[in-house]
């Protein structure tokens, strides 16, 4: 049964928090693509883009990584529609940062600003049993940056994503959460 979250921000009973399932996999390829796309195709969409998401944001990707234990894909509801995500990494690779990385935290346009975001992000740390985790952002997300950074993230470095042939700046965040969150997931 998906977890029903209530918040002073949210008068939807109707949003629930839960945990992917391989039926979810076309959802969330279709949720990807139109948050990526509203997000970084400001000028409009141009070969290397369409290929870039058509590519990446498949169902085949989805469910391999729903069924690796990896990966956590944690997602929000209204009615049974899907409305947002969060992916986390239990296992990344880098010396300076956590090994949790929130890979991808996508929130569908119609939903920002209802406090959705802050339940989704307080029921993936509800769901992480480490002590830290980092994220990613593109420095030219100023209401993202804003919004991890009133989470109690704090930036760590940066780093590139590269595509089209450029890079594209990011922010690297962390967040540590404290003990008595620690304790409570």
């Amino acid at each position: 049964m998906p977890l029903q979250i209530t918040d002073h921000l949210l008068m939807n009973p109707h949003i629930s928090f839960r945990t992917a399932s391989l039926a979810d996999k076309q959802n969330l390829a279709a949720l990807t693509i139109q948050v990526w796309l509203h997000t970084y195709a400001t000028d409009g969409v141009r070969h290397d883009i369409s290929a870039y998401v058509l590519s990446e944001f498949t169902t085949e990707k989805f469910a391999a990584q729903i069924n690796n234990p990896q990966y956590r894909l944690l997602i929000a509801e209204n009615k049974c529609h899907l409305i947002a995500y969060a992916m986390l990494d239990l296992a990344t690779s880098n010396a300076d940062l956590p090994s949790a990385e929130l890979k991808t935290f996508y929130i569908q346009e119609t939903f920002t600003g209802q406090g959705i975001g802050k339940q989704l992000l307080a029921y993936v740390e509800r769901n992480l049993n480490q002590q830290a985790y980092w994220l990613s952002v593109n420095s030219n997300n100023t209401r993202a940056i804003a919004f991890y950074v009133h989470q109690g993230f704090v930036q760590h470095g940066v780093t590139y994503f590269e595509f089209g042939g450029n890079q594209y700046q990011n922010k690297v965040l962390v967040k540590h959460l404290k003990a008595v969150d620690i304790k409570h997931m």
